[in-house]
């Protein structure tokens, strides 16, 4: 919604001795020049029935301005229409009037229209703002900038004539932001209560200097502490920052306020979400979906709460309602990697591989995505389609965990397995030594951890199929040895370990006795019972162990 700058009316309410006229309808103009249209809708309709004279003159005015900011003419000019029925002497009512007839390229009548606002009210310095205004509206910065001359003239110290004229410069050019910070300041120094010009100066202030803002944002409230249009403001300052925690808190105080735009709400659960805030970020979700329940801000942010508070089942019905409301064009590339992870979590990994492939269709840049489609085939069982997006991924991706490559190993691993093939065993040993080299690396980059040994262990194990070269000793033993320097006290690594060094040794021993090598069989058999005693230790119920030791304690 574009909110156009108009007459601030909320400045100094005594300042030409009409205190009466303006407090009725105070905190509807607080709404409406804190830029809350819809709230100050609601506010203003609701004073109808209880206004009359100038009072209500006034809400009509306001309410033909909310129209003209929602490009609703027909609904603005009934409202000026009543605004000049309801009190002919009230001048704003043909300021209305008149800015009606300027978007109706009928200057003529325009200017006539606010020769008589004028001329009711010669000493009100308002008036030539509000036309000011009007005339700026429409592009007519020259006119503008003469109705501002003539303000100043009837009253110099009045700061209106500086918010608008900070409006103005805005409007002739957005980047003029100092400028325009100038003039709120100015409004400021006439009058230290007028909140629409702290408002008006945070909002200017908001992406140069946040300190700035949040200071000007203070000072108001410590003016009016229940100022709704400041914690809006707080709301914006801080979410443009991305400071989410303290966004929600603004947002949370607008909330509070009636009629509040669905694109607020969506942004204050939002704030909510990204702060973590799940519970709160699903109850304001649910608030709007109640109203709109085809609101697909609301629905995506569902979505992504319930994967993240891990309901998943849940979180796959949203997902469903979703996808079957957003328009396909709207969808970006996170909807489909988060209901991707959805669809895995739920077992459906073919649909979440479609899921993640329309998300790399739409980003192809983002490398979590080769590796999720990775995860997703290798949850299949398809390693073979697994291993080339894990090879994408750790060659693009900014930052690759171990883990990450002890993935990618093990689905080479994994891989060899799966070759069944008695006459591939040159193709199921180029996996495993594929993996061999991967679990490597890992070594390499941390070899104070037992994981890297462990998975080289179990590769060489795989070239060694009958163990007749021991190919994977050296790897369970440096497992053990990181496993005992380390607090970690993973039992079936363990286990694993001394199984194969127990039948190591004892295949050791049994050469050693068959080929007579007197001086290799005691060494041999020492260490087999070593590690089978280590087995029953571990696995008291070893009946592999058991035997074995039967064997070499004879």
């Amino acid at each position: 919604m574009m909110i156009k700058n108009k007459i601030v009316l909320s400045c100094l309410l005594g300042f030409l001795g009409i205190n009466a006229l303006f407090a009725a309808n105070e905190k509807g103009k607080d709404y409406y020049d804190g830029g809350m249209l819809a709230t100050a809708k609601i506010y203003f309709n609701s004073q109808l029935s209880l206004l009359s004279g100038s009072d209500l003159a006034e809400a009509y005015y306001y309410l033909g301005e909310i129209y003209i900011d929602q490009e609703k003419i027909d609904s603005a000019t009934y409202c000026m229409h009543k605004s000049v029925e309801a009190a002919a002497d009230y001048p704003f009512g043909y300021v209305g009037q008149g800015d009606l007839m300027l978007r109706k390229n009928n200057k003529g009548e325009a200017e006539s229209l606010f020769s008589k606002a004028s001329k009711l009210d010669k000493k009100n310095s308002d008036v030539p703002v509000a036309i000011a205004l009007a005339y700026a509206e429409s592009k007519m910065f020259t006119e503008a900038n003469e109705e501002i001359e003539k303000a100043r003239k009837i009253n110099k110290n009045n700061p209106r004539i500086y918010v608008a004229e900070g409006d103005i410069i805005l409007m002739q050019d957005r980047t003029k932001v100092g400028d325009a910070a100038g003039k709120y300041e100015n409004a400021i120094y006439f009058d230290e209560k007028c909140k629409e010009a702290y408002l008006k100066a945070a909002r200017v202030f908001r992406m140069i200097n946040i300190d700035v803002s949040l200071k000007m944002i203070d000072d108001v409230l410590k003016i009016d502490p229940d100022y709704i249009p400041a914690y809006l403001e707080m709301g914006e300052t801080y979410y443009a920052n991305g400071m989410y925690t303290k966004s929600a808190a603004g947002y949370k105080r607008y909330m509070e306020a009636p009629g509040v735009p669905e694109e607020y709400q969506e942004k204050y659960a939002s704030a909510l979400y990204v702060a973590k805030d799940y519970v709160a970020a699903l109850e304001q979700a649910n608030t709007t979906l109640a109203k709109n329940p085809k609101n697909t801000h609301m629905l995506r942010l569902e979505m992504f709460t319930y994967y993240d508070l891990k309901d998943y089942a849940k979180a796959l019905t949203i997902g469903e309602k979703y996808f079957a409301t957003a328009k396909p064009e709207n969808i970006a590339w996170q909807d489909y990697r988060y209901y991707g992870l959805i669809l895995k979590e739920n077992k459906l990994d073919q649909q979440a591989i479609e899921n993640f492939e329309k998300a790399i269709a739409k980003e192809p840049k983002q490398a979590d995505l080769y590796k999720e489609l990775a995860t997703a085939y290798e949850n299949k069982e398809d390693y073979q389609k697994a291993i080339p997006f894990y090879e994408k991924f750790v060659n693009t991706a900014p930052s690759v965990s171990l883990n990450d490559y002890l993935a990618y190993g093990r689905a080479y691993y994994m891989l060899g397995n799966n070759v069944t093939d008695t006459t591939n065993i040159d193709l199921k040993n180029s996996y495993y030594h594929k993996a061999d080299s991967v679990f490597s690396y890992i070594t390499e980059k941390a070899p104070q951890i037992y994981q890297g040994y462990w998975w080289r262990a179990r590769a060489n194990a795989a070239l060694d199929p009958d163990t007749k070269t021991g190919l994977a000793k050296p790897y369970y033993e440096q497992t053990l040895e990181k496993i005992a320097a380390s607090e970690s006290s993973p039992t079936s690594v363990k286990l694993e370990a001394c199984n194969y060094l127990g039948y190591y040794y004892y295949l050791q021993y049994d050469t050693a006795v068959r080929n007579k090598q007197k001086a290799d069989i005691e060494p041999a058999r020492a260490s087999a019972i070593e590690y089978w005693q280590k087995v029953l230790e571990l696995d008291p119920t070893s009946e592999g162990a058991k035997q074995a030791l039967n064997v070499l304690k004879k």
